[in-house]
């Protein structure tokens, strides 16, 4: 009775544990673009309300999407709203560019902003071409801007990688 015992415990252990790996061989599906969408506050010490959205899907300057941004302290601030011109995506950093088509400040309108994203889980970090002139009515180049030095407090962006040709041999 033992021996048939643990000949059936042995046989439900090689049954389960050749089941398993099966399930887990599902392949993820292959993206047909790059994107980088999502949503998020920034955190500051100050207090600042700072907002990023972004719905940027593509690749180089053939991409469709918009982005959003706004930023207030103590009732005073800014907002701005465009159109993406150019997104680049690499592993888990985004590189996005677009024309401001709409704004609480009318000098803007026209204006091309560059915005990156690190997507790091739930920490994730964003950088942006304004930093150091933050009134600036200069434009920046078509995927051209700054670090991701900002901190995201609440929100996530989800990066997607997408490249026209595959990368080096095992990598």
């Amino acid at each position: 009775m033992k021996k048939a015992l643990l000949a059936l415990l042995a046989a439900g252990t090689v049954l389960t544990a050749s089941a398993a790996p099966a399930a887990a061989a599902k392949p993820r599906p292959t993206p047909k673009e790059a994107s980088l969408v999502g949503s998020a506050t920034l955190w500051r010490p100050t207090g600042d309300d700072i907002r990023f959205d972004f719905d940027a899907h593509g690749f180089g300057l053939e991409v469709r999407g918009t982005f959003r941004v706004s930023h207030y302290l103590n009732g005073e601030g800014a907002w701005m709203e465009g159109d993406i011109d150019c997104l680049v995506v690499g592993g888990k950093v985004a590189v996005v560019t677009g024309v401001i088509t709409a704004s609480s400040k009318p000098e803007w309108i026209g204006v091309r902003r560059g915005m990156t994203v690190f997507d790091n889980g739930r920490h994730d970090r964003v950088g942006y071409s304004w930093v150091l002139d933050p009134g600036s009515t200069e434009s920046v180049p078509q995927c051209v801007s700054g670090a991701p030095y900002e901190w995201v407090e609440t929100g996530d962006f989800r990066t997607v990688e997408w490249f026209p040709f595959a990368g080096p041999p095992g990598r």
